[in-house]
């Protein structure tokens, strides 16, 4: 078999023209064709298609990509010799990091640029420089969107994902080795079609925090405490501002064994919050937050009336061993109305594993550290402090 290799960026200029003036349909399915076609090209044709490539095939296969892997709706790809620009209202809930790390998998890239245009549709930019573009599929409203508008608080102690920690404590008399094993996420239900200001989506988050006592005189690993936590929430995200309202109801549950073996009395700590967060992406490697929350519903009662909370995350930029790692930074602290304000911080930092992602997410390496108020059911009334290592995944 003859591999011809020449005729494909024209053939990608034909395919994007019917696409822009077919109907949706015809849409998704012509941008499934093309990133099939240019997966069987590389497939049967390494050779030729690295000595062919140019910026009509590194579109194509951006546009398939950016359609099919990550659904983003509503963009626009650039390509100049090599530079691939992409012009998008919003990136659907996905982080610039994300996209741009799976677009650098493109044969023959040697630059990406991600602009935002929060005011306007995207277009594809005129210039004297000869450019190839491509449209991405036009936005639209959908039931269970990929991603999220509003990015996890990765600090934050109580945010549902998955994870297992270690935790050494390090003034607390009665625990002195302790793992943390958590098991939640957040899943967007509907998200409305995008605008000139931006989304909309509605939402449910659920989450399970365990905490197990790895230095236990039983040595059985008790467990100490299971939080539970469900939550409704509304997120919304204009350019690079994005806002979430919580409906959250969390429930604690102290460990059985750890009643028998230490004697202490069950108290059940459960409440209903209403909390509001807002975010803001000051560049892409930065990014603060704050808000805060108000207890409708309490018991015991006496557990204070509100919380405050804010922080900030970075994210590097560069990445390290041809693209495999990212490090990372994430500080956010909290004050509590049931702990008569006093101040819980947290501090994480390690890497990403940019090779390791399911569903758009990347598995993290963490190092961390805690002060204040205990985050763990009825232990709220002790301060603690740990450092803890631990394998991090939000879904």
């Amino acid at each position: 078999m003859r591999c011809r290799t020449a005729p494909m960026p024209g053939e990608t200029e034909r395919i994007i023209r019917q696409k822009a003036s077919a109907g949706e349909g015809w849409r998704q399915h012509t941008g499934q064709a093309r990133a099939v076609l240019w997966a069987i090209v590389l497939t049967l044709c390494p050779v030729g298609v690295a000595e062919a490539v140019d910026d009509a095939f590194i579109a194509g296969y951006a546009t398939g990509i950016l359609e099919q892997e990550f659904r983003l709706q509503g963009a626009s790809v650039t390509v100049t010799d090599g530079v691939l620009l992409l012009r998008a209202r919003d990136l659907g809930g996905l982080r610039a990091d994300q996209v741009r790390a799976a677009l650098a998998r493109i044969p023959g890239v040697v630059r990406i640029e991600i602009e935002m245009e929060p005011e306007g549709s995207a277009t594809v930019p005129a210039g004297t420089v000869p450019a190839v573009g491509a449209s991405v599929g036009e936005p639209f409203s959908r039931w269970f969107p990929r991603g999220l508008l509003f990015d996890p608080l990765h600090a934050d102690p109580r945010w549902p994902h998955f994870s297992v920690t270690y935790r050494r404590f390090l003034d607390n008399s009665q625990f002195k080795n302790g793992a943390a094993a958590n098991v939640g996420g957040a899943v967007s239900v509907y998200r409305g079609a995008p605008s000139a200001r931006g989304q909309w989506e509605v939402g449910f988050q659920a989450g399970l925090f365990s905490l197990f006592d790895l230095s236990s005189s039983s040595g059985s690993n008790d467990l100490l405490n299971n939080d539970y936590t469900l939550a409704l929430f509304y997120a919304y995200r204009g350019g690079k501002w994005s806002t979430l309202l919580r409906l959250n109801h969390q429930s604690s549950h102290i460990g059985d064994e750890f009643l028998e073996n230490s004697g202490t009395k069950r108290v059940e700590v459960n409440y209903d919050r209403l909390d509001l967060k807002l975010s803001y992406d000051a560049w892409d490697w930065l990014r603060v937050y704050g808000g805060g929350g108000v207890l409708l519903r309490q018991s015991p009662d006496g557990l204070g009336n509100g919380t405050v909370q804010f922080g900030a995350e970075l994210t590097s930029p560069t990445t390290y061993w041809q693209g495999r790692l990212r490090p990372v930074a994430y500080a956010d602290v909290q004050l509590f109305g049931r702990t008569e304000w006093s101040v819980g911080h947290s501090v994480m930092a390690g890497v990403q594993f940019e090779n390791l992602r399911l569903d758009g997410r990347a598995i993290q390496l963490l190092i961390e550290h805690y002060g204040g108020p205990f985050p763990d059911g009825q232990f709220f009334t002790q301060k603690t402090q740990w450092l803890g290592v631990g394998l991090h995944f939000y879904f």
